[in-house]
């Protein structure tokens, strides 16, 4: 809530005037009757209505036509992550200030697909990525191979790429935040976080509710930084959820009854702009299925179906 001050209020005269009657913000000036504010401030109806009329001009925030940003987006506001089909489903690539969320149960290749995304990202852009390890998984001999196997590259051209990769390894929440924080002063296009259900899982069954503030507080500066034009990517383990109400056949269960959901529960639904839900392909070997589990401006339902080889997803 604005104070009142000079400039907003034309001299000091008045503003103790109005000081001295309990009016000490913006809004409580804007609520005063204006009859009330003439006798207060020893100004006309004409003066005191353009005065309000002032105030919410310079305390109010802009108006912004949402076409005209539509219009005005550059390319840059489009990140391509390398893999033609996910390109596609996500209309473009990835777009900066949001929060993507890669979501599945474990081994369907969550990590196999940030590898291959964040390589193809520093190659295509030369510019230099945040991830962020909770596992202490990350592999770099699994980096190497992919870009052996799908680029051809020497060892030097590796290594150069590998300088571009900056791995945080964190262990709890608290590192986590605090890792979060430094990041405030850095300005990085991708932020990878895998993953963060190895971090909260901790805190579940705890009788105090510390692991849900700390989840808060993380899920705010991910919002801050994501304001800052960087495109956040976060992987979720996906549990299913078994409805043992409903009827079965003795010899199998109906597919229906079971649903994959993230683990981090109910309060973090809400806070990835996309989450993409990763299956393996049943009866395919090496077959990653995608499907837009929720978005803002992408059609939910949406799938596709990636490769996993030697050469990363594809």
């Amino acid at each position: 809530m604005i104070r009142l001050k000079v400039p907003i209020i034309p001299n000091e005269s008045i503003l103790n005037n109005l000081l001295e009657k309990n009016i000490c913000t913006v809004n409580d000036f804007l609520q005063k009757k204006t009859s009330d504010l003439q006798n207060i401030c020893n100004l006309q109806c004409k003066q005191i209505t353009k005065l309000k009329d002032d105030i919410i001009v310079e305390c109010s925030s802009p108006f912004i036509n949402g076409y005209t940003i539509y219009i005005d987006r550059s390319s840059s506001n489009i990140i391509q992550t390398g893999i033609l089909k996910l390109d596609n489903l996500l209309g473009g690539g990835l777009f900066t200030r949001q929060i993507y969320e890669f979501c599945g149960p474990s081994a369907c290749g969550k990590t196999q697909l940030t590898y291959s995304i964040l390589l193809n990202i520093i190659i295509s852009t030369k510019e230099d990525i945040i991830y962020i390890d909770t596992k202490n998984k990350f592999s770099v001999t699994r980096i190497k191979q992919i870009l052996k196997k799908k680029y051809e590259f020497t060892n030097q051209e590796i290594n150069s790429i590998l300088r571009k990769v900056h791995v945080y390894s964190v262990f709890d929440l608290y590192s986590l935040i605090t890792c979060l924080y430094s990041l405030k002063e850095k300005s990085k296009p991708v932020i990878f976080i895998d993953s963060l259900p190895a971090l909260y899982l901790s805190f579940v069954c705890v009788n105090n509710n510390d692991g849900l503030c700390y989840m808060n507080h993380i899920c705010s500066v991910l919002k801050y930084l994501s304001k800052q034009n960087a495109t956040i990517i976060v992987t979720n383990l996906a549990i299913k959820h078994s409805n043992f109400t409903k009827k079965r056949n003795a010899n199998s269960i109906n597919q229906e009854q079971f649903d994959f959901k993230p683990t981090i529960g109910k309060y973090w639904i809400h806070i990835p702009n996309t989450r993409l839900m990763l299956t393996t392909e049943i009866n395919r070997e090496q077959k990653m299925c995608i499907t837009i589990g929720k978005s803002v401006h992408i059609p939910i339902n949406e799938k596709c179906i990636l490769n996993i080889d030697d050469c990363g997803v594809l």
